[in-house]
Parts: structure tokens; C-alpha cells; sequence
């Protein structure tokens, strides 16, 4: 991702840059005005070597103090963004490792779910355990977690969701009801997205 410099400048950091550009500016405006006032800019030969030695002294005073102060301008800037680019990626590091570390942790549930499954379908500790998941992934800000749970949703396990088994209710497993409605809106909006992008690869 591109880093914008400017865009993520803060005020008081403008504030500060522009302060010193500015007291960068002053050697080179009295360099200006002070050389127009008292030197002879044109061509001259009477010129003894302390004198030549004065104005190299002069002209080279005011140039170092601009380009000491535009050198401070430069690591200013610089140094504090390269700060804040380090503390960006940083922060974006431990997002991505949190993010996928919660990732293991529901796929490794899923599995759980699905061997419960497998062993006995549509069982009170499946669907327990189901109902759990199911409110991980509806706190979860990643979609793709209700997708995944999806895939352990078998046909048993909507008949007692729906409580169409006389041994379980709906109301025993509300965040896998949930989840179910949700995963139900999720696919409606990704089958009509298909259908629009196949649409549109159809038009010539």
C-alpha cells in the first residue's frame, strides 16, 4: 500500500517544517540584499587575496547555514515518518497474526463440530458445540467465517435448528439459528453478484 507522506503529516509536524524553512530562508535573503548592498558583482581585477578570501567566507557563512537548516528540514520530516511507517507495519503485523491465529482456532472448532458430527450426527454436543462457533463467527468481523461454518451445516443439523427433531428446539441454539440466516443472506448476495458479473463477461 502506498504510503502517503503528506496525507499523514500532522499539524504540529507542518507547523514545525515550515518554521524552520522559513529560518532557512533568512542566510539566503541576507545574502541577497547585503551582497547587492556592498559588493561588486561584476568582473574585477583589483581584488588583493584577503579580500577574496572575505567574500568566500561571506558567500560560504550564509550557504552552510541554509543548507544546515534544509538539512534539518530533511531529517525532520523524514526520520518522524519513517517512525511512523515502522509502527504502521508493526501494528498491521500483529493484526494479521492475531487475525490468523483466531482463523486456526475456528477452523481447528470446525473440525471438532465436524467429527462430532461424524460420529454421531446431529448430537447435542455437535450442536453445542455448533452454537458456539456460530457466535464466534457472527462476533467476527471476517465473512468468511460464516462461509467456513457452512460447510459442517449438514441436513440433521437444520432439521433440529428448524425443530423438526422432538429432541431439540431452535431456542436451545440461538446464535446457530442466527448464523444460519446469516449464512442464507451471505449466499443470496454472492449469487446475485455472480449472476450481475456473468452478465456483464456476457455483453459484447
Amino acid at each position: 500500500m502506498e504510503y502517503k507522506y503528506f496525507n499523514k503529516t500532522p499539524l504540529w509536524m507542518i507547523v514545525l517544517v515550515s518554521t524552520v524553512g522559513v529560518f532557512a530562508l533568512i542566510p539566503i535573503a541576507n545574502l541577497l540584499i547585503v551582497g547587492y548592498n556592498n559588493l561588486t558583482l561584476g568582473v574585477q581585477t583589483g581584488l588583493s587575496l584577503s579580500e577574496l578570501g572575505q567574500m568566500g567566507d561571506f558567500f560560504g557563512g550564509h550557504t552552510s547555514a541554509f543548507s544546515g537548516a534544509l538539512s534539518l528540514i530533511v531529517v525532520l520530516f523524514f526520520t518522524f515518518h519513517q517512525a511512523k511507517q515502522q509502527r504502521e507495519f508493526f501494528l498491521a503485523q500483529k493484526a494479521e497474526a492475531a487475525q490468523n491465529s483466531d482463523r486456526q482456532f475456528f477452523l481447528d472448532g470446525i473440525n471438532l463440530v465436524t467429527q462430532w458430527e461424524m460420529k454421531s450426527s446431529g448430537a447435542d454436543q455437535c450442536m453445542r458445540l455448533l452454537d458456539y462457533y456460530s457466535r464466534l463467527a457472527l462476533e467476527s468481523a471476517d465473512r468468511e467465517l460464516l462461509l467456513i461454518l457452512n460447510t459442517v451445516i449438514t441436513a440433521q443439523i437444520r432439521k433440529n435448528l428448524e425443530g423438526k427433531n422432538g429432541s431439540f428446539r431452535a431456542t436451545n441454539y440461538p446464535y446457530a439459528c442466527e448464523a444460519v440466516e446469516k449464512i442464507r443472506t451471505l449466499r443470496e448476495a454472492d449469487s446475485r453478484a455472480h449472476k450481475a458479473k456473468r452478465k456483464e463477461n456476457l455483453r459484447p
